[in-house]
């Protein structure tokens, strides 16, 4: 199915107060998007218990032994069709998620009818992504500026479940007279890709598993989204980013309103290192670590040991070269060309955007 203008779906923006109780916000959005997101979420289901049931006798080596403890206490129960999250479970999961998120979720639940336990494997989907997927067409972004103002464009491809594309969905968080636009899966209140008009864009692309990861940390879409409720501003955003630690490691791409303000957030779980480059060049970033900090965590050049084929530094070249071929593009449409064909799009392309903040400008394109 062909990527597709968000305009040009009959896909809701879905409307978010955040100055109402973490309980109410999501009722609406549940009540009225019940079917498209019971769908989604049978994938899901049907994902975890493949992770639960098959993946973890067999996981390769590469996968840190966190990622097993953690299915073992916290998936496994989440995938046995509970209705409500309590006792000791419900105390696990309020520690992972926050209380303000875990109350979203579970006012979700309330108003789709759907089972909580449901919901909360859909909010995890990044940190399965991190430990189970691998690196293969993992997501790719490049800042640049365009018409002198810093733009970021995106491919996220993570294709576990393969109807992610189908169900994405935009959503509206505002508080106030203030507002930004987050893209993500329907049923996750967390963050993956969001602009708040005039002031910032980010996106989160996978990181290597083998980073130094804390489970009792939030998930990274989560903290991301506790970063983005709470910054006006483009050094906000980047300070608030790096002060969270979260379940696993992640890279966020942030771009501003003005030309100096892009920079990739490269994090470990736990510690975090600035990426930028030198005025006029672009800024690009996949799945590995292009800063020496990281070089020993990111995964081999080619196929590995397990016999999986990585292909996180082609993609990286492939916006490179062509980058050098066109030169700075002129028109948000004209960037997102860039990232068109093999081996930066393809099959497992979920989404695609382009986002400029000092405009308020942005394309987004879906999977149908």
């Amino acid at each position: 199915m062909p990527l597709v203008d968000y305009t040009r779906t009959r896909r809701p923006v879905l409307d978010i107060d955040l100055d109402a109780d973490p309980y109410d916000r999501w009722q609406e959005a549940g009540r009225r998007q019940k079917t498209r997101l019971a769908r989604f979420l049978r994938d899901i289901e049907s994902m975890c218990h493949d992770v639960v049931d098959g993946n973890i006798p067999e996981a390769p080596s590469w996968v840190p032994d966190f990622l097993r403890t953690a299915t073992t206490s916290l998936l496994r129960p989440l995938t046995i069709g509970l209705g409500r999250v309590t006792g000791r479970l419900a105390a696990t999961v309020a520690r992972a998620f926050g209380e303000d998120y875990t109350a979203e979720i579970r006012g979700l639940a309330r108003g789709s009818g759907i089972p909580e336990s449901k919901l909360f494997l859909a909010n995890l989907i990044y940190d399965l992504n991190v430990g189970y997927e691998g690196l293969y067409g993992a997501c790719s972004s490049y800042s640049t500026t365009v018409g002198g103002r810093p733009a970021l464009f995106r491919n996220m491809d993570w294709d576990s479940p393969q109807s992610t594309g189908q169900h994405t969905v935009m959503t509206r968080f505002h508080r106030g007279g203030g507002h930004y636009v987050g893209i993500a899966p329907i049923g996750c209140v967390g963050i993956l890709s969001a602009m708040r008009p005039g002031a910032w864009a980010v996106t989160i692309n996978q990181a290597p598993a083998s980073g130094r990861p804390q489970l009792t940390q939030w998930p990274t879409m989560h903290r991301m989204r506790s970063a983005c409720d709470a910054s006006l501003t483009y050094p906000a955003l980047v300070k608030r980013i790096e002060e969270y630690q979260t379940m696993t490691a992640f890279f966020a791409h942030v771009v501003g309103v003005e030309p100096g303000q892009q920079v990739v957030v490269e994090s470990y779980g736990d510690s975090f290192h600035r990426r930028r480059v030198a005025a006029g060049r672009p800024l690009i970033q996949t799945n590995h670590f292009v800063s020496s900090f990281g070089h020993d965590l990111n995964p081999p050049d080619g196929i590995d040991g397990e016999g999986e084929y990585w292909d996180t530094y082609e993609r990286y070249d492939a916006i490179a070269r062509r980058l050098r071929g066109v030169g700075r593009p002129k028109t948000l449409k004209a960037g997102l060309s860039v990232m068109a064909r093999g081996p930066v799009t393809h099959s497992a392309t979920m989404n695609q955007m382009a986002l400029c903040p000092a405009t308020s400008e942005a394309i987004v394109r879906v999977r149908t």
